[in-house]
């Protein structure tokens, strides 16, 4: 047999595989159970569309096994650091919401205090202090 041969032949089992191992079949029992099957039943029996062919029909190997479960620690490791960032994400965004409502309510004191009146030495630092607020909420802040 030559290896083209031997390809398509290989090829078309892999194709028929699926379409074999996607059919089920709800069969009734004479005692009343219900017992599902790959082959047609014998009795009044209903075929159950199952979508694509899954690889469990058969038990798997142990390394298989293994290699199946990394892949489930992998997914759920990954979907825990989804949400862990999500959660730090809100959390800074929350504390820049206060950090900006801090230095809003410092602008507003620094403000009243350069309207109320201040000691002739306390002028410049008080306007020092206003223009850093008004600066960090204008980069920061909405």
């Amino acid at each position: 047999m030559s290896i083209r041969k031997f390809s398509c032949i290989i090829l078309c089992m892999s194709c028929a595989a699926p379409l074999w191992a996607a059919r089920v079949y709800r069969c009734p029992q004479a005692d009343g159970g219900i017992s599902f099957q790959q082959q047609a039943c014998a009795a009044e029996g209903r075929l159950i569309e199952t979508g694509e062919a899954q690889a469990v029909w058969s038990a798997l190997r142990p390394e298989e096994k293994r290699l199946y479960e990394s892949y489930r620690e992998r997914d759920r490791e990954r979907q825990l650091r989804k949400r862990q960032a999500r959660r730090q994400t809100a959390r800074m965004e929350k504390a820049d919401e206060r950090a900006c409502f801090l230095k809003r309510q410092r602008l507003d004191s620094v403000n009243a205090r350069l309207r109320r009146g201040y000691k002739a030495g306390q002028g410049e630092a008080l306007r020092r202090k206003r223009d850093q607020y008004e600066e960090y909420l204008r980069r920061f802040c909405r």
